[in-house]
């Protein structure tokens, strides 16, 4: 042992080897903003695989089309193009738009979302309009990404990224649909909420929930049932609660009294716009089926069904995968054993890469199915992540939310939609509460069999997104080639704006981006030949009938002209494009 002689001055002991973090770790650790800006730039650059020459929904294209009048300084009426054939109105070519003593209007339903799209398209046309969607996911997931800082401190950057990279609003996100920024802002009033309710300035607070509300009240129907929401759970705190039940209390008056109000107000601005009672062209019911029959119908279909008809081979298999992920959190919970674990991630995975291999474009309207880590998270949940304020208002705000929903959606939900669209409204407030449930199983676990369950989640969170982006882009495809064959259908009518005539009320709002070169007109399946009879009378020699039923179609035009040209646009579909000449 070596020692120090009298007066000589010890050597210190070595200090411990310091491990600094690595570059991935450092990357990691970089504050919350960051992230959102990486996220931002990640989804900005995917937009090149997802196309924004046409769209997935019919809804989008309506959407457009009154953006687009309204950027010209035309306002909000869209005339009929062909009055003279259709004096009563009835074959008007936008389903769903909303008629008054003014005239009708394609999307007014929702005033404000169509002038930001009007905004969006004097910036930068249709790239515009997306890119406002993709900001709604972004600025979703950051605000989820906050509200998981209450809940634990490594919650805070998952939860960005599941919310952006793996939830239904990455899909969302390339829709002109108001989801996203309605999520945004819905998840903005809770986070103003829990401001309220942990002692930050009620009043203020409170009041930035209720405008949080009305806003996406203004962007959403659903959102309106947000509102009640957030405000039924911030009255049942306010009762239990002996501290802040003042701030309780704000919350729950003034989100309720915004949705209410931004409703109100709403119908009033349309009233205005359309100069009186705007009433609805069609629309889908309620239900047809009895009110109990339609409530399970669909919900069924927006929570689990994992396709539409067409890819059942892939349906089985993410069924398969649904079923796993839920076993594998069972027997975790029970049995929190490696082999259990490896065995069900396994599965999973293996059934997700099976189902993204065999139908790569397979369009998934249940939320289950294609948003799997919520399916492990709802069967991880207890009371403990439930006990915190956040947790509380969280669950409770989204569980009132879903079950109004569900009450209320149509028998077919959302109608062409990826994991139950009218729910995502709710996403990035249950994220942080689902990824906290999932990291108190975690920690049960020992560390190898953590690795493995967190590895299959991945491994299915990273099949669903690759199949969403690639079923975006490949109904991008179809309804380009659709919306180009009737362009060229209307070069050999020789007419500067052609006829065009479909018996599927969805073709002329899907086809916005040629809609003002041509003049379109909606027909039942029963009255084409009386539309075309119309059509001869008012002196149009060729016309355009664009059908998914062409045997029955041409068998009604039989009499009335013949069939100049065909173009069957889209392999494996029925659909068909027909030049028809009128005698």
């Amino acid at each position: 042992m070596l020692t120090s002689a009298p007066g000589e001055a010890r050597p210190l002991p070595a200090a411990p080897e310091r491990r600094h973090p690595g570059r991935v770790a450092r990357l990691w650790l970089l504050p919350l903003w960051a992230h959102a800006a990486a996220l931002a730039a990640v989804l900005m650059a995917l937009v090149a695989v997802t196309g924004t020459g046409s769209s997935f929904s019919a809804d989008e294209g309506a959407a457009i089309v009154q953006a687009r009048h309204l950027a010209k300084g035309q306002g909000w009426v869209v005339d009929h193009p062909l009055p003279q054939a259709d004096p009563t109105g009835r074959n008007y070519p936008l389903e769903l738009s909303t008629r008054g003593p003014r005239g009708t209007a394609p999307f007014v339903k929702h005033p404000l979302y169509a002038l930001l799209l009007a905004g969006a398209d004097r910036l930068g046309g249709i790239t515009a309009m997306v890119l406002l969607s993709v900001a709604g996911t972004v600025v979703a997931a950051a605000l989820g990404g906050a509200l998981a800082a209450r809940l634990g401190a490594g919650l805070t950057r998952p939860a960005l990224w599941v919310v952006g990279l793996a939830s239904p609003l990455l899909f969302d996100g390339y829709l002109v649909i108001a989801h996203t920024l309605a999520a945004a802002l819905a998840t903005a009033a809770v986070v103003s909420a829990l401001r309220a309710l942990e002692g930050r300035p009620p009043p203020a607070a409170a009041a930035a929930a209720g405008a949080c509300v009305a806003a996406a009240a203004l962007l959403r129907n659903e959102a309106a049932f947000w509102g009640l929401g957030l405000g039924v759970v911030a009255g049942a705190l306010a009762l239990r609660r002996r501290s802040g039940r003042g701030a309780a209390l704000a919350v729950a008056v003034a989100a309720p009294v915004a949705a209410l109000g931004a409703h109100v107000g709403e119908q009033a601005w349309i009233d205005e716009i359309l100069s009186g009672h705007a009433v609805p062209l069609g629309g889908a019911s309620l239900s047809t089926t009895g009110l109990l029959g339609g409530r399970l119908r669909s919900l069924a279909l927006t929570w689990l069904r994992p396709c539409y008809p067409g890819h059942s081979v892939a349906g089985v298999l993410l069924m398969v995968m649904l079923a796993a992920v839920v076993v594998g959190v069972v027997a975790a919970r029970r049995r929190p054993a490696r082999s259990d674990v490896a065995v069900v991630g396994a599965v999973a995975a293996g059934a997700a890469a099976g189902a993204l291999a065999v139908a790569p474009a397979n369009v998934v309207p249940g939320l289950l199915a294609a948003f799997p880590l919520a399916a492990a998270g709802l069967a991880a949940l207890d009371t403990k992540v439930v006990q915190p304020l956040a947790g509380r208002l969280a669950v409770g705000s989204f569980a009132l939310f879903a079950l109004a929903v569900a009450a209320t959606q149509y028998p077919t939900g959302g109608s062409g939609e990826w994991g139950g669209r009218y729910f995502a409204l709710g996403l990035p407030v249950l994220v942080p509460v689902l990824l906290a449930a999932l990291g108190s199983l975690g920690s049960t676990l020992d560390r190898s069999a953590r690795r493995v369950a967190a590895a299959g989640l991945v491994a299915c969170s990273l099949a669903m997104t690759a199949m969403a982006l690639s079923s975006l882009r490949h109904v991008h495809e179809v309804t380009g080639r659709l919306t180009a064959a009737v362009d060229r259908a209307g070069a050999v009518t020789g007419a500067d704006r052609p006829v065009v005539v479909a018996t599927r009320g969805a073709v002329p709002r899907l086809a916005w981006a040629t809609f003002d070169r041509q003049r379109w007109l909606l027909s039942t399946p029963g009255g084409l030949a009386d539309v075309g009879g119309r059509l001869r009378g008012a002196g149009i020699a060729r016309i355009v009938v664009v059908t998914d039923q062409p045997a029955r179609d041409r068998a009604a035009l039989a009499g009335l002209g013949e069939v100049m040209a065909v173009d069957r646009p889209v392999g494996g579909h029925d659909w068909e494009v027909l030049v028809i000449g009128l005698r």
